[in-house]
């Protein structure tokens, strides 16, 4: 099949990512797109955006993969991890009609265990691969995507508020892509979100920085109310401020299409 878009959308803490992701997979399954959403973050805030529940997260996942293979004796034991790994990845795999889920959680269990990481990494990959769009929301970092997640993103956005302490974090962010080899972007764009009007000494300082201007999203009353009766944000109309304003950006920079 065809390799899937993949989208990140990273930036410091509450500037609104993890309602950018919900509603960017909400405009792609508009299109007739299949998406996989994968929440990076430990807050798993993703998950609740999409009125998911009872799934089970990758980092528990690993755990059982790191149990058994503490206890593997044997060369078969030890190389038919790998399918033990297929089995176990495939029970955390959320699925509904139109969208999948992958919620990547915490672990528990001390150790870098990179071989673990990698079979991880490698299978994620080969699932994305069933997708039209991989909508990931991540951390501040760009590190754990590459390292847990996929090997590559085509289109890192980050999102910012109208503070210089979020430009700075956009700045470090587009910092540590250009430092990972793999991670070979298509174009790095920031969006001010929840912004009325940005300041425009903060967008000649992205600009100068080597970041496309994706312009700003201003804030919509919808989300807040949908955020206070916990209404999953990929139910927001489809005319409201946020979905409309995300589906222009995201058309004119040739992401949604």
């Amino acid at each position: 099949m065809n390799a899937p878009l993949i989208i990140a959308f990273i930036g410091k803490g509450g500037v609104g990512k993890t309602v950018l992701s919900a509603l960017t997979g909400k405009l792609f399954m508009e299109l007739g797109r299949k998406v996989l959403f994968i929440d990076a973050d430990p807050a798993m805030g993703l998950a609740a955006s999409i009125g998911a529940e009872n799934f089970k997260t990758i980092g528990r996942a690993r755990e059982e993969i790191i149990k058994r293979a503490r206890i593997a004796s044997t060369i078969e034991e030890k190389e038919r991890l790998g399918e033990v790994l297929d089995y176990v990845l495939l029970e955390t795999l959320y699925e509904r009609p139109g969208y999948s889920l992958i919620v990547m959680g915490q672990t528990d269990t001390l150790g870098c265990y990179c071989p673990v990481n990698g079979l991880l990494r490698r299978t994620i990959g080969a699932l994305a691969s069933n997708y039209d769009a991989v909508i990931i929301d991540a951390e501040a970092g760009i590190e754990q995507v590459n390292r847990q997640v996929v090997e590559s993103v085509q289109y890192p956005v980050i999102v910012t508020d109208n503070s210089l302490r979020g430009v700075k974090t956009a700045l470090m962010i587009n910092g540590r892509i250009g430092d990972i080899p793999s991670m070979k972007p298509v174009q790095t764009g920031v969006i001010f979100n929840r912004v009325e009007s940005p300041d425009p000494d903060l967008v000649g300082t992205v600009t100068a920085g080597g970041m496309l201007d994706y312009e700003h999203i201003g804030p919509d009353p919808d989300i807040r109310e949908f955020d206070l009766r916990g209404t999953p944000i990929i139910d927001m109309p489809p005319d409201a401020p946020a979905p409309r304003k995300l589906r222009k950006i995201l058309s004119a920079n040739g992401i949604l299409k």
